[in-house]
């Protein structure tokens, strides 16, 4: 395997595996709503490769983002939850593919894509009980498997998720420091996010969806330093956690 992973910010990714380019819930504009970004965009939209295909997570602002679709050419296919197509289809000529849950797509000779479960709630500001599915997403190279989460909480399908796949890096959110349990039901902590890594059979795990936007809820600051913590008292989980700064990449040898 021939990896290299661009954490653009928040749930940002671009996956370059092999000749096969990927880009995870594209977000490349200065604000989501009234958040403004924490640190400037490093990441220049313009420079992006060609692309085979864009995944979409689910469609809240910050992982629905239409202003950044002007930098992704109209043929490269949208891989959606189902049921969400008009939330995006009126707005780009892209092909747009709806993915049932742990239903697959032959992306191209060799390579599927399968959408599976996440516990997040979906929907849009103005459409709160629409475009409500959400989705994680694994993708199946010969019998390598990169699984990206997008937002999830903790959930038991993890363990369903080790049995399926082989999983050779992931691709899981930090995306709040809070013990509180409404947010966990929606989000993960750090602890949760190394239970998840733990679940999943302890792969290769670069942390996403940290550090770009939110600070008043989620502090990202307080999280990365929460997450070293425990790379200090845990070397096993040290060696296999691979944190990226905004705007850079990690290479797999």
């Amino acid at each position: 395997m021939s990896l290299k992973v661009t954490y653009i910010g928040h749930a940002t990714t671009l996956i370059e595996w092999d000749g096969l380019n990927i880009l995870t819930d594209p977000l490349f504009s200065d604000r989501v709503l009234f958040f403004k970004r924490l640190r400037p965009l490093v990441f220049d939209p313009t420079n992006l490769p060609k692309l085979d295909a864009v995944l979409i997570s689910h469609a809240h602002y910050d992982h629905l983002d239409l202003f950044s679709y002007k930098y992704i050419p109209s043929d490269v296919p949208i891989i959606i939850p189902e049921g969400m197509a008009k939330a995006i289809s009126r707005f780009v000529n892209n092909p747009i593919i709806e993915l049932a849950t742990w239903s697959r797509y032959s992306l191209k000779e060799g390579v599927t894509i399968c959408g599976v479960p996440a516990k997040h709630p979906g929907g849009r500001f103005l459409f709160p009980l629409r475009y409500r599915t959400c989705h994680g997403y694994v993708v199946s190279k010969g019998n390598e498997n990169i699984y990206y989460s997008g937002d999830t909480a903790y959930q038991e399908d993890f363990e369903n998720l080790k049995g399926l796949f082989d999983l050779r890096f992931v691709l899981l959110p930090i995306a709040t420091n809070s013990n509180r349990h409404w947010i966990r039901q929606r989000h993960m902590n750090v602890d949760d996010a190394i239970r998840c890594w733990r679940a999943l059979g302890k792969p290769d795990w670069m942390p996403i969806h940290w550090g770009t936007f939110f600070k008043t809820l989620n502090h990202p600051e307080r999280i990365i330093q929460s997450l070293q913590a425990k790379l200090q008292q845990d070397p096993e989980l040290a060696q296999k956690v691979h944190i990226v700064e905004p705007g850079f990449s990690f290479s797999l040898p």
